[in-house]
């Protein structure tokens, strides 16, 4: 016989184990009465995280140390992953768990919580012999809970793994300590002590590997790097003293930049009482010199010092998007899958860097993930989830824009397509006026819209394109580049029309009714390439202006107002005056 059975004690008829997955009412049930069966207290749940990411339960453990308690619901998450990243989370919100400890238990001394013992408790159906060993490599405090269900509404939990001794929590992010190794673990893994003291590099991965590189170019591989991170090229790091992975900070080095040979060291800024200091990583405040009176600093902000402390130069920060972190990845052999679609049998994927689509089977019954979301795969199975779509939309690798003109009705934005059709778009910014040229997704997410003066190309801010070349791809769909400038006199009531139309030909459109005062069409003449007039709809004194004072631009003189007859017209002068600057 492999493993227990349950049998009834009467009748000596087994009862029944169910598939299990932690479905929203045995959470809830678990939740409910998580001190009788947990000894933990219960402080809030379904915490927002940011990012759309949710917590299910932060609670007090036994011992006073904070604890989160995570819900696997499906056995194909990377428990290891999301365990590591939750921890984080709470260990650098001490102040949000303070304030949410102090609501849930008024008397409670907040001094007394024990940080260094915070931890995780992750209730699931089942976990693999990989979680159970990556989690006890990990060195973090995190139990795996099993639950199952049987028949008779009988519920075992059992405690799959549960770290030896104290072991510790990796000390706050935001003050850079580094976790000290104990003795046995160095033996096992033979790391070298190459440092004194922990401290900041940026990385650079070359031949499948994570590299962090110090002034005087010094340059050591990271290790530990956990999997559900990754790391951009040039983004700045914080390693302990055997080059360990510890934080990876939102700030990174330009390309192609020369490190001044005065630079010393990277530093984080820390701002305390109204005076600036520097962490280089060794948990030690030193008062940053010299600050130019034209740079203003933030706290946590990346800078570079000589060895008097002396400010050298700040760092801007990373782009969030697939450009940045695709290499990274695939350093680590991850494919990361832009969710197309759930289906009762499996995930519609595609990849992000080839654009390929596959589907992958599975049981999608109890899944965290959404459509729209990005998966990162290793080896098939899901590792991390990351929430936001715009990782993948707002990078090189996504060639599926739809553009169209912006119409607002009733407090709804919509946008009429090129195509003729009239979608709601989601996710629109308060910024967006009825007539402007905007681009969505295949999901009509917002994605972007054209740069007054500069052509939809120009729109890099909004579209956070990468300088890395080594994985800025060439995009199948190209986007429409504008590279002229259209004003139309005549019936404003086609302006959507005419803007639409020109625009897929490269022409920005701007319509200006016949009959408006003539200072006012004097100043939209500035920028303009092509001035089209349309006959029936301008008035005498405007028509006669128009004659006398426009003379060194095209001006199409059309007694159609259809937008496909204007732009004929429009293509025509182009050409006459093309040729008439090729003959002179």
């Amino acid at each position: 016989m492999e493993g227990a059975r349950l049998f009834d004690a009467k009748t000596f008829k087994e009862i029944m184990e169910h598939n299990m997955y932690i479905d929203s009412s045995i959470r809830d049930k678990i939740k409910s009465n998580l001190e009788s069966l947990l000894n933990v207290r219960l402080i809030e749940v379904d915490v927002d995280a940011g990012d759309n990411e949710r917590i299910d339960v932060i609670a007090m453990g036994s011992e006073n140390n904070p604890l989160i308690v995570l819900f696997q619901t499906v056995k194909s998450e990377s428990v290891a992953a999301k365990a590591v990243f939750y921890l984080d989370w709470l260990i650098n919100h001490k102040s949000l768990f303070n304030k949410l400890a102090q609501k849930a238990m008024p008397n409670i001394n907040i001094d007394s919580i024990d940080w260094p013992k915070a931890g995780l408790l992750c209730i699931g159906g089942d976990f693999t012999k990989y979680d159970q060993y990556i989690v006890s490599h990990i060195d973090r405090n995190i139990e795996l809970i099993r639950c199952k269900k049987y028949d008779r509404d009988i519920l075992i939990i059992e405690t799959v793994y549960k770290p030896a001794g104290a072991k510790l929590s990796r000390p706050i992010a935001a003050s850079l300590e580094a976790t000290v190794p104990n003795v046995e673990q160095n033996r096992a893994k033979r790391y070298t002590k190459i440092s004194p003291t922990p401290r900041i590099g940026y990385c650079q991965i070359q031949d499948g590997k994570h590299y962090a590189v110090f002034p005087g170019k010094e340059k050591c591989e990271i290790f530990e790097i956990p999997i559900s991170i990754y790391l951009a090229q040039n983004q700045f790091v914080l390693v302990d003293e055997y080059n360990r992975f510890q934080y990876a900070f939102p700030y990174w080095l330009n390309d192609n930049e020369m490190l001044s040979s005065n630079i010393a060291s990277f530093a984080v800024v820390s701002l305390k009482d109204s005076s600036i200091f520097i962490d280089r990583g060794d948990n030690v405040l030193l008062k940053l010199n010299n600050i130019p009176s034209s740079v203003q600093l933030r706290d946590k902000n990346i800078v570079s010092v000589d060895s008097q402390n002396n400010f050298l130069r700040f760092y801007k920060q990373v782009r969030h998007n697939a450009d940045s972190f695709m290499m990274s990845a695939k350093a680590k052999g991850h494919t990361l899958a832009f969710v197309l679609k759930i289906l009762d049998d499996g995930v519609l994927l595609r990849d992000i860097e080839t654009g390929k689509e596959f589907f992958r089977d599975m049981d999608t019954e109890g899944i965290t993930f959404k459509e729209q979301q990005i998966l990162c795969l290793h080896e098939g199975n899901i590792v991390h989830t990351l929430t936001s779509c715009k990782f993948y939309t707002l990078s090189s690798f996504y060639d599926r824009f739809e553009y169209g003109t912006v119409e607002i009705k009733e407090g709804l934005t919509f946008l009429k397509k090129l195509s003729g059709e009239i979608v709601m778009i989601n996710d629109a910014p308060d910024y967006l006026r009825p007539g402007q040229v905007a681009y969505v997704d295949e999901n009509n997410n917002f994605c972007g819209i054209e740069d007054d003066g500069d052509g939809l190309e120009v729109d890099a801010v909004k579209r956070n394109v990468s300088n890395i070349s080594t994985f800025k791809r060439v995009s199948k769909k190209e986007r429409i580049e504008v590279t002229k400038q259209v004003l139309i006199l005549g019936n404003k009531a086609y302006e959507n029309s005419y803007k639409l139309c020109l625009l897929k030909f490269g022409y920005k459109t701007e319509v200006l009714e016949g009959f408006e005062p003539w200072a006012k069409i004097s100043n939209e003449l500035r920028d303009t390439d092509v001035v089209v007039v349309v006959t029936s709809h301008i008035s005498h004194d405007n028509m006669w202006r128009v004659k006398k004072e426009i003379t060194d631009i095209p001006v199409v003189y059309s007694e159609f107002d259809g937008a496909n007859r204007i732009l004929e017209q429009v293509l025509a002068a182009e050409n006459i005056s093309k040729e008439v600057r090729t003959a002179r």
